[in-house]
């Protein structure tokens, strides 16, 4: 894989060459001296570059089969007539930098087919390529949506290419297609695209490319979606013909300029926010026939400026030469106003600022279509009265003449000087409009009848049907397990009011409680840190649904504590879905809005106990994001984390102080307590550290003792003691850090015998049994490992095959922590075999993409990874294999150095950490040939080295660790006793 520093170098050289002919690239690049596979991935980002340049495009008559950038079609002439599996070419579309397009039809007589395929040209069958395609099948896998271009298949030709089958759309690229068409008629395809675009993110994929010729419409009107992760894994750099700067940039993510986000185009982190500015890109341009900058740029640099310097033009605002559109003098009036809103809010440069997801952006459009007010628009009274107006101009209209007659009458009648009749007209005016008024009444008595009747029977059918879901439903769902039981029970409620909102006009209160209600069913389906069945795609759409039925209500709801609590919760659990899936700046939008929502929420509602707990609770995850003590996926921010956690903890005092009698007090006061333990160790203070956290523990379980406080155990107690063992391994404490775990297995254990759906408890199965692992390993217990082992295989649920293909789940990930270190206790307790079977298993599921070891490692990732190589090296030199050996140690050495930088260069945990897995890796070269005593030699060298800066700052004592003890006892390099 490509570590940090290595994707540097790389970064570098194609810098360097990018720009000069082919001629002039390679004394360049033979200078760099990059290893193989570096080399390959190099040269494959230059031929995607020398493909963007050129911008090369295929057609298909009147079909654009756009599956990726294309050139002549000859190349691939010669493979007319050849079998893919079940299809077979039947004509050249043509050829890009990466791979060949053809149009194919089954062959198999199973059904008359047509489908477009991509294969992979020879010779760019690289691993890095090779493990992307992999990845990106997986994700495709998992769409299914009218209005996204269907996988049809997938598999390998006879010469070991991997291929894809797509659906064949026969349609033109959507902003052709739209002109010359209705406002409303755009607005409505658009929101076909949208609906597909939000699928996909619901399914935890970003298009990433989302410009018009990806975006087809066909004979039927009906939107299709294309290229979702196939650019970016086979040939990242396609283009469209009649669309000038429209290339995806190659590089370390591609994009296309004129579509591309501002975070893109800097090279940040992406996220779903990305695809709302390029969809207000698209829309702008659908509605206008131009695009919101970059309208003069010649070449995709220019184009890319324009993006992050250039504020987009007011739609409205276009002039006739600026705007194609062919109707745009009648266009630039209807969007005045709401859609110059809507267009401008998805085009904000900063991500947080733009829509919070797709449905929102969408719900906004309806909104415009429906006549309702749209979110993007401050709800001023006479805002909100003229969408009235419009949208009831029958009754508007009625009164406007009644008055208007009065008024006529009126002023005729005092012109001739006939005061008397003026008073006549005067009162046969009152009556008239009285006689409409009561009219207008009787009229709107008789429909609120009407809809009362309706609205009643449909009340009496909701009921009934919620009735029946509680009792068969909800009850079948619980002989299943708590969790789904509860699960079942928000969603029977949830179900309910969103039925009710499709028949009648939620108030804002109701609306609210069914965006909490959406948010609660989200964390039972996979949130982070509660209980849940591991459903994060599920969790993020029941998000994204919560957002949207809340945001459009932010105009009339500032003043509401319950609206700020509501939002608040629905973006912290986003947030721990998108930390989850390493999505790091997407979770800091998240987190950060949300934590703006609860502080606005308490101090509109000072004395709300649950609302200043969900403050702690989200300033505490604010400073563990900023820098995570369990060493998992965030930023890197140590003094942002001190600062936050601070106030955090403060926080809790006050809340104790505030509600002594309350458990969820006391309990909120230890967990911010973990994290300042947390915070001591990285530090440095280790013994302190330690007492901290079993103080924590003291105030946890003061708070499980009180009333109404037992549920905290389960919620809590198991992790609370996973902590404190691991504080005292950093602190060499194997012994105490054993007999803590013991209790914390039984609690987890207990825990997921109530309930063995709850993913998250078997996480902390997972955590307590990996530790104890780890620990039998620093104690020389290698043999009373296998007991562990077998009971984690007993205790967890099998590893299946949609496990390994969901790049969200950590099932795998769990799996393979256990396996690397079973691997290296079989291997030191002589069975071979199996080690060897474990490592070839996690090699199996690297090469596969189902062991996401990244390329933005987490500490636990490089761990992970180092743990892998040292088993290996144990086993390799058992069996004197001494190249393998050494390239084994050197690949664990790697990834140790990575497990320090990833982090901040005074973290004391993970300069203790790396020192202790060097110490492993020493003695995991076994035997006393030649070869294995100058491999040994050269660790213990480095663990010495490292040992000297840890004694220097108190870290280790030498006379008392064990580790310092065993490398006393190495010979130095030239044979002598280390000392």
């Amino acid at each position: 894989m490509t570590t940090v520093p290595r994707w540097a170098d790389i970064k570098a050289v194609f810098e360097a060459t990018a720009e000069l002919p082919a001629a002039q690239r390679e004394p360049l690049i033979a200078a760099a001296g990059l290893p193989p596979e570096l080399l390959a991935e190099l040269r494959s980002l230059l031929a995607h570059h020398d493909d963007a340049t050129g911008g090369r495009v295929f057609m298909a008559g009147s079909a654009v089969a756009q599956l990726g950038a294309a050139g002549p079609a000859e190349p691939g002439a010669a493979r007319v007539g050849q079998r893919l599996g079940d299809w077979k070419i039947v004509r050249a579309i043509g050829a890009g930098g990466m791979g060949e397009v053809f149009e194919a039809r089954r062959a198999d007589g199973q059904f008359d087919g047509r489908a477009a395929v991509k294969l992979l040209k020879r010779g760019m069958d690289s691993a890095a390529v090779l493990k992307r395609f992999a990845q990106e099948r997986q994700a495709l896998a998992r769409l299914s949506h009218p209005h996204i271009a269907r996988l049809l298949d997938a598999g390998a030709s006879d010469e070991g290419l991997p291929y894809f089958v797509l659906e064949y759309v026969d349609g033109r690229p959507i902003d052709e297609a739209v002109r010359g068409q209705p406002i409303e008629q755009r607005l409505r395809l658009f929101l076909q695209l949208a609906d597909a675009v939000a699928h996909a993110h619901r399914n935890l994929l970003v298009h990433r490319d989302l410009k018009p010729g990806n975006v087809l419409v066909d004979a039927d009107g009906q939107v299709k979606l294309l290229d979702f992760g196939i650019a970016k894994a086979l040939d990242p750099l396609e283009g469209l013909g009649g669309h000038a700067n429209n290339t995806t940039v190659g590089g370390q993510r591609p994009y296309t300029p004129n579509y591309a986000s501002p975070e893109q185009v800097r090279g940040e982190p992406v996220s779903t926010a990305t695809d709302i500015y390029s969809l207000g890109v698209l829309l702008y341009q659908m509605l206008t026939g131009t695009r919101p900058t970059g309208r003069n740029a010649t070449t995709p640099a220019e184009a890319a400026r324009s993006v992050l310097e250039d504020a987009p033009t007011k739609p409205s605002r276009l002039t006739a030469d600026e705007a194609t559109d062919p109707q745009w003098l009648t266009t630039r009036k209807k969007l005045e106003g709401d859609l110059d809103n809507i267009l401008l809010k998805a085009l904000v440069k900063q991500p947080a600022e733009r829509y919070a997801s797709v449905d929102a952006l969408a719900s906004d459009i309806s909104a415009y279509l429906e006549g309702r007010p749209v979110s993007a628009r401050a709800a001023s009274p006479g805002y909100v009265l003229w969408k009235w107006l419009n949208r009831n101009r029958a009754a508007a209209l009625a009164a406007a003449l009644g008055g208007l007659g009065l008024v006529t009458g009126l002023l005729a009648t005092l012109l001739q000087g006939h005061v008397a009749l003026a008073l006549g007209a005067l009162g046969l005016g009152a009556g008239l409009v009285l006689a409409l008024v009561q009219a207008r009444r009787a009229q709107l008595a008789r429909d609120d009848a009407a809809r009362s009747r309706d609205d009643a029977t449909r009340h009496v059918v909701e009921l009934r049907r919620l009735a029946n879901s509680m009792v068969f439903e909800v009850n079948d769902a619980l002989e299943q397990g708590l969790i789904e039981g509860r699960r079942q029970l928000v969603r029977a409620a949830a179900q309910s009011l969103e039925r009710q909102a499709a028949f009648d006009q939620l108030s804002d209160p109701e609306r609210i409680e069914l965006g909490r209600a959406l948010s609660r069913l989200a964390r039972l389906e996979g949130h982070e840190y509660t209980n849940n069945l591991g459903n994060v795609a599920g969790a993020l759409t029941f998000y994204d649904r919560a957002l949207a039925v809340l945001e459009p209500l932010a105009a009339r709801q500032q003043a509401s504590a319950t609206w700020h609590g509501a939002m608040s919760a629905a973006l912290e659990g986003r947030f721990a879905v998108m930390r989850q899936l390493r999505r790091a700046a997407e979770a800091q939008t998240s987190i950060a809005r949300a934590a703006g929502h609860v502080s606005r929420a308490v101090a509109l509602s000072p004395d709300d106990f649950a609302l200043r707990v969900q403050e702690c609770g989200l300033l505490a995850q604010v400073a563990d994001h900023a820098y995570p003590i369990v060493r998992f996926h965030g930023l890197c921010r140590w003094a942002e984390s001190q600062q936050v956690l601070a106030t955090a903890v403060q926080r809790s005092l006050d809340l104790v102080a505030w509600a002594p009698a309350r458990p969820l007090a006391h309990r909120t006061q230890a967990y911010l307590m973990r994290l300042h333990a947390g915070h001591l160790a990285i530090e440095g203070h280790l013994l302190e550290a330690v007492a901290a956290e079993q103080q924590a523990l003291v105030v946890l379980e003061r708070a499980i003792a009180m009333p109404g406080g037992a549920p905290l155990r389960t919620r809590d107690f198991a992790q609370a003691l996973i902590r404190l063992a691991i504080t005292q391994r950093a602190a060499g404490l194997y012994d105490e850090a054993a007999a803590a775990l013991a209790p914390a297995l039984a609690q987890a254990e207990g825990d997921l015998q109530d309930n063995p759906a709850d993913d998250q408890r078997q996480r902390q199965v997972a955590a307590v049994l990996q530790t104890l692992l780890d620990l039998r390993i620093h104690c020389g217990q290698e043999g009373a490992a296998a007991a562990l082992y077998a009971k984690a295989q007993q205790r967890l649920p099998p590893l299946l095959p949609q496990h390994l293909a969901d790049p969200a789940s950590k099932r795998p990930w769990q799996q393979a922590w256990m396996d690397s270190l079973q691997a290296l206790c079989w291997a030191r307790t002589g069975q071979a075999a199996q080690a060897q079977a474990l490592i070839d298993r996690l090699a199996v599921w690297t090469q596969q993409g189902a062991l996401l070891l990244r390329d933005d490692p987490t500490p636990l990732d490089a761990e992970l990874e180092a743990n892998i190589h040292i088993a290996r090296t144990q086993l390799a030199s058992q069996n004197g294999q001494w190249d393998e050996a050494a390239a084994a140690a050197a690949a664990a050495l790697d990834r140790l150095r990575v497990l320090q930088a990833v982090r901040d260069p005074a973290d004391a945990v993970e300069a203790v950490r790396t020192w202790q897995l060097q110490v492993r890796l020493a003695q995991s070269v076994a035997g006393d040939a030649a070869p294995a005593q100058a491999l040994r030699a050269a660790v213990v060298a480095q663990a010495r080295a490292q040992q000297a800066g840890l004694v220097v700052r108190a870290l280790v004592v030498p006379a008392t660790r064990r580790e310092a003890l065993w490398l006393a006892a190495q010979p130095a390099a030239g044979g002598q006793p280390g000392g």
